[in-house]
């Protein structure tokens, strides 16, 4: 992970779609940095070849997790079920 991202840890994978949650802290400015959600596909967005998540919005991040969250309990997909919830705890904490 390109280095604004602190603690980054994957919480959803989707054919190559990937959703991190950590702390960004853009150019190593913000004193550790804030809660965030991210998103790549599989090697790209890179950095110097590193690779670097896209920062999502609040308002978008509440809403992938929520749809995420409902489709995981419909398809009674445990593990699914356990990463969402996890990542809405971050942000709640």
């Amino acid at each position: 992970m390109i280095s604004y991202w602190k603690q980054p840890e994957e919480i959803y994978v989707d054919d190559g779609l990937v959703l991190i949650i950590g702390r960004y802290d853009h150019k190593n400015q913000n004193n550790g940095g804030d809660k965030a959600l991210g998103v790549h596909w599989g090697d790209y967005p890179q950095s110097r070849g590193i690779l670097s998540p896209c920062v999502i919005p609040e308002a978008t991040r509440n809403a992938i997790l929520s749809g995420l969250l409902h489709q995981a309990v419909t398809k009674n997909n445990a593990n699914q079920i356990a990463g969402i919830t996890k990542a809405i705890k971050f942000f709640h904490e």
